[in-house]
């Protein structure tokens, strides 16, 4: 229960992340946002590792970890993306087929059981997705023909589905620190020089934005490892779900987009998910 709820506050702060990125001028180049949002975040990573001493990560940490910052970097740049070309709650539904795919890739590279109660929670979250979809793309008719936006979102949604199967297997040899470090480190390094290319001095008032982007990611990062490190991953692949009513709070709030009944309708099908997790032991 407790990685659980811990996995919903991740999500929780990944999707206020998401609203300040998308709420972001539109003039700033996506793989700016990207190498920003990282290159800040690391001396927030090296303060944890420091407060928590966590120790230096290993050569080998590096080695294993590695390939989960570009896949880190991936994910960013394709959902960052989505949400310039899609309306917020709209770029989150197309992604967030993600949990389904993470609990079958958990299933076949870590081989973990998808026990009956956690595929029919998947299920019916995956309904709940499916509802809000659909009333988002029929209630903005031309918004479905972006075909950037959903190659986007859903190519986010397959790179983070492996980004989490990786952390699983990652997340119980290694020092918390030392993956949230690295998480920061190697997307930096890739995202600055292609930023660099393409580099639009942002406005004074935008740059605190990046520390907070950088905060909340940091933040995100360590609720997310210390979850996957005490629980199944195919259990924690349905709160993703939980952002869906959340960002059409955000989305209400700050972009002016009223919720349909169908909305509610979708989340309440993904309390419903949550609230079976809950209630199976892992």
């Amino acid at each position: 229960m407790v990685p659980f709820l811990v996995a919903c506050g991740a999500i929780t702060v990944f999707t206020t992340m998401d609203a300040v990125v998308k709420a972001l001028p539109p003039g700033i180049p996506v793989i700016e946002v990207v190498a920003l949002r990282f290159c800040f975040g690391v001396p927030l990573a090296l303060l944890a590792l420091w407060r928590m001493r966590g120790g230096w990560p290993s050569l080998a940490s590096w080695r294993a970890n590695g390939p989960r910052g570009l896949l880190t970097t991936l994910t960013t740049l394709l959902f960052f993306t989505a949400l310039r070309h899609l309306p917020f709650a709209e770029a989150l539904a197309l992604s967030y087929l993600a949990p389904l795919i993470l609990a079958v890739l958990a299933a076949l590279m870590l081989g973990e059981k998808l026990r009956a109660p956690v595929l029919g929670a998947l299920l019916l979250g995956l309904a709940g997705v499916c509802v809000i979809a659909w009333d988002a793309l029929a209630g903005h008719g031309g918004v479905s023909a972006d075909l950037v936006g959903i190659a986007a979102a859903l190519g986010s949604a397959v790179t983070y589905a492996g980004n989490n199967v990786l952390l699983r297997s990652q997340a119980q040899r290694d020092h918390a620190t030392s993956i949230v470090l690295i998480q920061h480190v190697v997307p930096a390094v890739v995202a600055l020089p292609l930023a660099g290319a393409a580099w639009v001095a942002p406005a004074a008032e935008v740059w605190p934005v990046f520390m907070l982007l950088a905060l909340f990611g940091v933040s995100g990062h360590f609720l997310l490892t210390w979850a996957f490190a005490r629980a199944p991953a195919g259990v924690l692949a349905v709160v993703d779900y939980l952002a869906l009513p959340y960002a059409a709070l955000l989305g209400f709030a700050f972009f002016g987009e009223v919720p349909s009944l169908a909305v509610w309708a979708g989340a309440a099908l993904i309390v419903g998910a949550c609230a079976i997790v809950t209630a199976v032991k892992t």
